[in-house]
């Protein structure tokens, strides 16, 4: 599939406080530049107020915790050592949240019910210590009711754990990205019969940032996708024989240390009954960007499409700097898959004059992707994205106090514009 490029600039004033059931009808101020097919606007509405600290929203997940038919939003805060969630059937706003705190620096979470009593724990990623270190100081938690139990410890900076019975037992055991700095790893929790768990490396390389459980090549038995940054910048399949066991394959690999890998997406993204995967290169933190690189010819987003049986076929989808997330969506309702990408941007890293794009959409339409691209007076710095309901959620992320227009929580929403 080729881009074409329908390019879409707005200047979006947005309300300061509220929630989703707030009238957002009069928070939207658009400033067009004549002579442009503008397609769709964009605005954001808070969630929940900020508090007095920066906001640093490093992952945000929607999940039907409680199996009721009501997706509850679970966002974490690690510089504030909390996560927060709320079930989307509360309309009261600001106390419909709970929050846990105490958690160390939480970055991500996942929900199943792993000791098997017919209650989903929430399944926390602590990454311990923040900056680059190869201390362990990462965790992996379980919150259930009003106990938080941990799973395991003494792990280098944690960033992911996921759910799925990796070995055929029964039960579920969990995927584990260990970040870490120098020293880290891409392994496997196993779960015995006795509520332990049992490491298993598959990758003793950092820089890991998501390992998902998945049957990719429909043998009836999870593998393991992962995307591993520092200096790999590869995406690899462990695949799976159905014990426990895995053989290992890369998938992808960036001949650039600087690549930057930022996020990884299972979907059945050409609509044929299996799962491709999507990935994102836009961190610009790694510290070894030469001097010279436009970001926006090195950052973007692309997919590997699998052919039923686990092999992959790569796909560029676009290139822009930034992008670190990613959420499909059918954003016209025309009964096919869209694609919101969202970018961060830091400042002092490239030319002033760089061009950005916080938001962009690829639209798809009769085989081709028509991309609508967003540009704000205001950097929001959004770094994370997930659908509740069929509305895109978000959270900014400001962990060096750039400022702009930040929100620790907030609906993303995208019309068809009208003049």
């Amino acid at each position: 599939m080729r881009t074409k490029r329908l390019i879409a600039s707005f200047c979006v004033l947005l309300m300061l406080a509220g929630c989703l059931s707030a009238d957002s009808s009069n928070n939207q101020s658009d400033t067009h530049r004549p002579g442009i097919d503008y397609g769709y606007s964009a605005w954001l509405t808070p969630l929940i107020s900020n508090d007095n600290s920066t906001p640093v929203t490093a992952n945000v997940r929607v999940f039907d915790m409680n199996g009721d038919g009501y997706d509850e939003i679970f966002f974490t805060e690690p510089i504030a050592g909390q996560i927060g969630w709320r079930d989307s059937a509360c309309l009261d706003g600001q106390q419909c949240y709970t929050f846990r705190s105490g958690l160390g620096a939480p970055v991500r979470v996942a929900v199943a019910d792993l000791d098997n009593d017919n209650q989903n724990e929430v399944i926390v990623s602590d990454i311990g210590i923040l900056h680059p270190s190869n201390e362990k100081f990462g965790r992996v938690l379980s919150l259930e009711n009003n106990q938080t139990t941990v799973l395991y410890s003494g792990l280098g900076r944690t960033v992911c754990a996921e759910p799925g019975d990796l070995d055929g037992d029964g039960d579920l055991d969990l995927t584990l990205c260990e970040f870490g700095h120098d020293e880290g790893s891409v392994s496997w929790l196993e779960q015995n019969e006795t509520g332990n768990w049992t490491r298993h490396i598959l990758d003793p390389r950092p820089g890991s940032i998501h390992a998902l459980p998945y049957d990719f090549d429909n043998d009836g038995d999870l593998d393991i996708v992962a995307s591993i940054s520092q200096l790999s910048e590869e995406i690899m399949l462990y695949r799976n024989n159905g014990t426990g066991h895995f053989t290992l394959e890369s998938l992808f690999n960036s001949d650039d240390t600087h690549y930057g890998m930022s996020g990884l997406r299972i979907v059945d993204f050409d609509l044929d009954g299996d799962a491709d995967i999507i990935f994102t290169n836009g961190d610009t933190m790694d510290g070894d960007i030469p001097s010279g690189i436009d970001p926006n010819e090195l950052h973007g987003v692309a997919w590997l499409e699998n052919d039923g049986i686990g092999s992959f076929t790569y796909h560029d989808l676009i290139r822009t700097w930034g992008a670190y997330d990613t959420a499909m969506n059918d954003i016209d309702n025309d009964g096919d898959i869209d694609i919101v990408i969202i970018c961060l941007q830091m400042e002092g890293q490239f030319p002033v004059d760089t061009p950005r794009d916080q938001i962009i959409i690829l639209e798809a339409k009769d085989g081709e992707w028509i991309e609508h691209s967003f540009q704000f007076e205001e950097n929001y710095r959004i770094l994370t994205v997930d659908i509740m309901n069929g509305q895109l959620v978000v959270g900014s992320h400001d962990p060096l106090n750039q400022g702009g227009t930040l929100y620790r929580l907030a609906h993303l929403q995208i019309e068809p514009w009208e003049p």
